[in-house]
């Protein structure tokens, strides 16, 4: 599998397909990797180059044990480092939940590079006055089991995380999501979705087409309605039924809304709307 190397970390990536266009770049979730694209990057490669990094701290990329190098500029960078590596100037980016915010950092700092942006079950900043009680009680949830990474390991962790589930299978799934895991990379990530700087007065800015994906049980509903107020040229698609993770849990839905998105904008037609599926 190809890599790159920026500032000694090591990052590994996949790059599937061949198609003619600004390739497509996907960003994977907190605690997760390039995996969790694949059904995604299968329907993409068969008309577009897909790139699909394992972030800094994350998959087979290197986890520094340096936590103050994790920062969201830092993970932006590492983009814009695999783009140079990969010879693309410009790039359809598409980004989930942890994925989003580094798009979204990657877009207000290097916005010609940007053909394209579809954020996904994302936020714009660690906190903002319009977030509801269901956001402020992930956000306090995932900062338990940070802390329970960082001071147990991850096994451990995945331990505690599984004992009060009541279903074998979801137990496995639950303690090898977790061995998958890197402590350090867990913690330093963790730093830099919370230092991380507030994007929303800079979303405005952003010229290229915008796709805001949200569930519509998602937890983190109420800032994809705050990044919506700042993008009004953006197309909003709420998936029914669905909850964190749309990529991952409402797959074929997904690529339908931004496959559709994708054939509107080289087309020239307005890219603005709602949508529901």
């Amino acid at each position: 599998m190809p890599s790159y190397e920026r500032d000694g970390i090591r990052f590994v990536y996949d790059d599937r397909g061949n198609g003619e266009g600004a390739p497509i770049l996907l960003l994977h979730g907190f605690t997760s990797d390039r995996r969790m694209w694949n059904p995604v990057a299968e329907a993409l490669e068969k008309r577009r180059r897909v790139l699909v990094p394992d972030l800094r701290g994350h998959g087979e990329s290197d986890s520094p044990d340096d936590i103050p190098s994790y920062t969201m500029e830092g993970y932006a960078a590492d983009v814009a480092a695999l783009l140079d590596r990969a010879g693309i100037e410009t790039a359809h980016i598409v980004g989930s939940s942890f994925g989003g915010m580094v798009a979204m950092e990657f877009a207000v700092t290097w916005p010609g590079r940007v053909a394209t942006a579809v954020l996904s079950d994302t936020s714009p900043a660690p906190d903002h006055p319009d977030y509801d009680e269901r956001f402020r009680t992930r956000e306090a949830g995932l900062a338990r089991m940070v802390d329970e990474v960082a001071r147990f390991g991850p096994l451990e962790a995945g331990r505690r995380a599984a004992r009060d589930v009541g279903d074998d299978f979801l137990v496995g799934a639950i303690r090898q999501r977790y061995a998958r895991m890197n402590g350090e990379g867990i913690v330093g990530a963790a730093q830099a979705r919370r230092t991380r700087r507030d994007v929303t007065p800079l979303l405005a800015g952003l010229t290229m087409p915008v796709l805001l994906a949200m569930g519509e049980n998602d937890p983190v509903h109420s800032a994809l309605a705050v990044m919506a107020r700042e993008l009004p040229h953006a197309r909003r698609v709420t998936f029914g039924g669905t909850g964190h993770g749309v990529p991952a849990q409402n797959t074929a839905a997904f690529i339908e809304a931004i496959e559709a998105f994708y054939h509107d904008v080289a087309a020239g037609r307005p890219a603005a709307g709602e949508v529901n599926l």
